[in-house]
C-alpha cells in the first residue's frame, strides 16, 4: 500500500513512516506548497496519484507561523476537510485523520473539533492524549522537569490528568487501521493509565533513581506571563495554548485499540 503522509516530518509523522515501512508499505511524504493552497481540494488531487491510503498528521500549537494567519483553523480544519474531499473524488477510502483528545475553548481545541466534524463518516478520526517517545517535544519537556530538584508548576497544570500513549503504539495502531477492511470510525488513543502531570513527572524522577522533588506552585500572574512570553518567543511548547489545554484533563476509559493487544505502559521506553 502506498500511503500519503501529511506531516511526515513531525514527531508522530516520523514514527508513522517508520511503522509503515516496517509493515511493508510505502510512505509517501506530502509535498504540497504553499500552505495557503492546503484548503483547496483541487490542489491536493495531484498528490493522490497512485495513492492507496492517506494519513493527515499535520498540526501546531500557535495560530501564526511563517506569516500565515489563522493557521490553526487551516491546519486542523480546512486542510483536512479539503483533503477529504479530494480523497472522495479519487476513490480513496483509507483515510486517517489525527486529531487530539482535548477540552476547553481555545482556538486549538475549536479547530480540532471542527476538523473532526468535517471528516466525520469519511475516515477514521484518531484522538490521542499526550504522546510520549523519542523526539516528542512535550515528553522531552516533562523529562527535563523530572531532573529538577524543585518542580515549578502552575496548580492547574499539576492537577491535569493525562493518559499518555507511546508513539510507537500510536503509529502501529494507525497502520493497523489502514490495513483493516472495516476500520473504526474513531479511536481514542490513550495509554493504559491516567495520572496527573505532577505524578508522571514524579515517575520519571523515580525511573532515573531520583527522590521526590519539592513542588513549587507558580502564581497565576507569573504563569500567564510566562505563557505569553512563550507566544512571543517560540523556543518550546509552552505558550498560552498549552496553558489552556493543560487546564483540562486529557483522559478517557481505555477502549479496544486497532492493535488488538494491550498498549504498553507510558514508562516503557525513553521520553526524550
Amino acid at each position: 500500500m502506498r500511503v500519503l503522509v501529511v506531516g511526515a516530518g513531525g514527531f508522530i509523522g516520523r514514527h508513522l513512516c517508520a511503522a509503515l515501512a516496517a509493515a511493508g508499505h510505502d510512505a509517501v511524504r506530502a509535498t504540497l506548497q504553499p500552505l495557503a493552497a492546503w484548503d483547496q481540494p483541487e490542489d491536493w488531487r495531484p498528490q493522490l496519484t497512485g495513492i492507496d491510503g492517506v494519513v493527515y498528521a499535520a498540526g501546531c500549537l500557535r495560530d501564526q507561523s511563517g506569516g500565515v494567519a489563522d493557521l490553526l483553523d487551516l491546519l486542523h480544519h480546512r486542510a483536512p476537510s479539503a483533503l477529504g474531499d479530494a480523497c472522495e473524488s479519487a476513490g480513496i477510502r483509507h483515510l486517517v485523520h489525527l486529531s487530539a483528545l482535548c477540552g476547553g475553548v481555545s482556538a486549538y481545541a475549536r479547530s480540532k473539533h471542527a476538523g473532526e466534524v468535517a471528516l466525520a463518516g469519511r475516515g477514521c478520526i484518531v484522538r490521542p492524549s499526550l504522546v510520549v517517545g523519542v523526539g516528542g517535544v512535550s515528553s522531552r519537556m516533562l523529562d527535563l522537569l523530572a531532573r529538577l530538584p524543585w518542580l515549578p508548576l502552575p496548580a492547574a497544570v499539576a492537577r491535569c490528568r493525562v493518559q499518555p500513549i507511546r508513539v510507537e503504539d500510536l503509529a502501529a495502531g494507525i497502520v493497523a487501521t489502514l490495513n483493516s477492511p472495516l476500520p473504526p470510525a474513531s479511536w481514542v488513543a490513550v495509554g493504559p493509565e491516567a495520572a496527573t502531570v505532577a505524578d508522571w513527572i514524579a515517575r520519571r524522577r523515580a525511573a532515573r533513581g531520583l527522590g521526590p522533588a519539592r513542588h513549587i506552585e507558580l502564581p497565576q500572574a507569573l504563569t500567564r506571563a510566562s505563557a505569553r512570553l512563550g507566544d512571543l518567543i517560540p523556543l518550546g511548547p509552552w505558550c498560552s495554548t498549552a496553558l489552556e489545554l493543560l487546564a483540562h484533563d486529557s483522559a478517557e476509559p481505555q477502549a479496544a485499540s486497532p492493535l488488538g493487544r494491550p498498549l504498553r505502559d507510558a514508562m516503557e521506553g525513553a521520553w526524550a
